[in-house]
């Protein structure tokens, strides 16, 4: 049997942004927190306790290692231990984040607040509802993007290029428009997932925000289809 030391909170984050808080009783060895055997907790999560001069220190959950792998004998099987690395709440370099695309505030904040998993969510949502109101298209996902980009021509036009090179550059994008939802997004509003570091989530939304530059290249292209249809 072990003895629990401190006190730590867990909080999770859904998909909608909300906030569950709980506290446990708990006992910490550096980078592995001990928890109580039946305690709700999953990789993402991030675990908050005070430190012996009184500083709050918050970890996020990397892994859960259940009791039967960690038990020497039938008295240790009381608690499970959770492996944590530090959460840096430090805001996203001065340098860096002016050059992102403007609508990108929130997910921005949301990187500087430790919630890497919701800015890159948050980032791509916005490329796609972006997508979605010039197109009026209801469809989502890479559903969405491939019934934009996969035609010939495409619904919108992002291409710098012309000629051949306009093909293959749209073709380009048609796949990084696609990949930002299969491979970047989803996997983040997937439950246990590892939330990405805060250099990761930058580079994610510089992506993002190339993404919606280029849709702001289209809505110029739509703005003046529209006036010349009206001359």
């Amino acid at each position: 049997m072990i003895f629990f030391t401190t006190f730590v909170t867990i909080t999770r984050h859904n998909q909608q942004s909300a906030e569950e808080r709980r506290g446990t009783p708990a006992r910490v060895e550096g980078g592995t927190i001990l928890l109580p055997i039946g305690t709700d907790v999953q990789a993402g999560d991030h675990l908050e306790h005070r430190l012996a001069n009184d500083e709050s220190r918050t970890m996020v959950v990397i892994d859960v290692v259940p009791p039967q792998l960690t038990a020497a004998s039938k008295s240790d099987d009381d608690h499970i231990a959770v492996t944590c690395v530090p959460v840096e709440r430090v805001a996203m370099p001065q340098c860096l984040t002016p050059g992102l695309h403007p609508a990108l505030s929130v997910p921005v904040k949301l990187a500087e607040d430790g919630r890497t998993s919701e800015a890159v969510i948050e980032a791509f949502r916005l490329v796609e509802d972006r997508v979605r109101l010039l197109t009026g298209s209801d469809r989502s996902g890479h559903t969405l993007m491939e019934s934009v980009f996969g035609t010939r021509p495409p619904e919108l036009d992002i291409t710098t290029a012309a000629g051949p090179a306009a093909r293959d550059e749209g073709e380009g994008f048609r796949l990084l428009f696609l990949g930002a939802m299969l491979g970047l997004r989803s996997p983040h509003e997937a439950a246990g997932g590892i939330p990405p570091t805060l250099e990761e989530t930058l580079e994610y939304l510089a992506l993002a925000s190339m993404l919606l530059r280029r849709l702001d290249r289209a809505a110029t292209r739509l703005a003046e289809a529209i006036r010349f249809i009206r001359l």
